[in-house]
């Protein structure tokens, strides 16, 4: 889920950004800590109608935006370098890839896919920083890691992510496990979304538990520990956006559960649910739903809906750097607002933040 801005409104909120920065921002003096964060943003140029896309990086307390030019639009990003100085990024079901340079926001180079598969949003970096690893689909759906050197970005093979059209990945138990999304193919192809724990040195299965409505597919998790995790579902490749999403838990390695309550909210959850964000020391966990419009927090221990907040095209999630609150992408002219979590209130919020993709990324 993204949406675009169009030039005009482009240069509008440059603007209006580079007025802000004469002034002293409001509303943060609450945070002694500056929070940086990463997006991906998408918008059109009105006079040619062609479509242009940068990865947007944004301090908040300054009121500052930055953006770095690129011939994609970026979706997930998997850092390298240690401090978080440099981003592979990538595109969401497409043939956009590459590495930018965070501190002087550009793109230093472009990463090609191979054997016609297109990459499909999401990446993780090795824990020695050696080795990239990209999902990536073909043509049949079939899902596949692509592995790469950091350095050279050479293409060095790649291993099956047993399952179809896979999404996100997160490499667990000090980088010797990758965790998996797939979202499988359409209701009628027999291949149901999963969730599968991979061996990165033999490159075989340990695990794969199912999504037991087939209604859903796998989209976006967030791992715990024990080989746990939330994962947050949009309706299957041929349904649209008039049917409902989901979130589920996965306590043990044997299944999913899909969360039916409260109805009010749960029925409520149409198109996809989008990003997820735990807190495990918080005991909390936060959803958006872009399109009813609303983000849903629940405690993590016991899936117990606590609140939800009326938020237009809620998207990215991000914990604050003093661990105080989160902050939420929003709306249809790129907005932040910080949720505090100590009450769950909306507190400090930053507009036209070019920021308009699915994600948000602290640095």
């Amino acid at each position: 889920m993204s949406y675009e801005l169009n030039r005009r409104q482009f240069l509008i909120h440059a603007s209006a950004l580079l007025a802000a920065s004469t002034i002293p921002p409001l509303g943060f003096a609450d945070s002694t800590i500056e929070d940086v964060l990463l997006g991906g943003c998408r918008y059109k140029d009105i006079d040619t109608n062609i479509a242009k896309f940068s990865l947007a990086r944004v301090v908040p307390s300054q009121s500052a935006a930055k953006q770095a030019a690129a011939d994609f639009f970026p979706h997930g990003l998997a850092f390298t370098g240690g401090k978080k100085k440099q981003a592979f990024a990538f595109e969401k079901i497409g043939p956009g890839a590459g590495l930018f340079d965070i501190e002087k926001m550009q793109l230093l180079a472009t990463i090609p896919p191979v054997k016609d598969r297109l990459f499909y949003g999401h990446g993780a970096c090795s824990a020695d920083d050696k080795f990239l690893y990209s999902t990536e689909t073909a043509g049949t759906g079939d899902g596949a890691i692509g592995v790469r050197e950091t350095g050279s970005l050479k293409y060095l093979g790649d291993f099956p992510t047993y399952g179809q059209h896979p999404h996100e990945c997160h490499l667990i138990e000090n980088g010797t496990v990758l965790a998996v999304t797939n979202g499988g193919g359409n209701q009628a192809s027999g291949h149901r979304a999963s969730i599968c724990y991979i061996d990165v040195q033999s490159q075989k299965l340990l695990d794969r538990i199912e999504m037991p409505d087939e209604r859903f597919n796998a989209g976006h998790m967030f791992p715990l520990a024990g080989r746990q995790s939330i994962l947050v579902s949009a309706p299957r490749r041929d349904l649209d956006d008039t049917h409902l999403g989901a979130v589920s838990m996965q306590r043990n390695i044997k299944s999913l559960d899909v969360i039916t309550q409260p109805p009010d909210v749960v029925n409520n959850m149409l198109g996809e649910s989008l990003s997820v964000l735990a807190i495990p020391a918080a005991d909390l966990f936060f959803v958006t739903h872009p399109k009813p419009g609303m983000v849903t927090v629940w405690q993590l221990s016991s899936n117990k809906f606590l609140k939800k907040f009326d938020l237009p095209h809620a998207r990215g999630l991000a914990l604050t750097r003093d661990q105080r609150g989160i902050w939420i992408s929003f709306g249809e002219q790129a907005e932040l607002v910080k949720m505090k979590l100590a009450d769950l209130t909306l507190g400090s919020n930053m507009p036209n933040t070019f920021i308009t993709g699915s994600h948000l990324f602290p640095v």
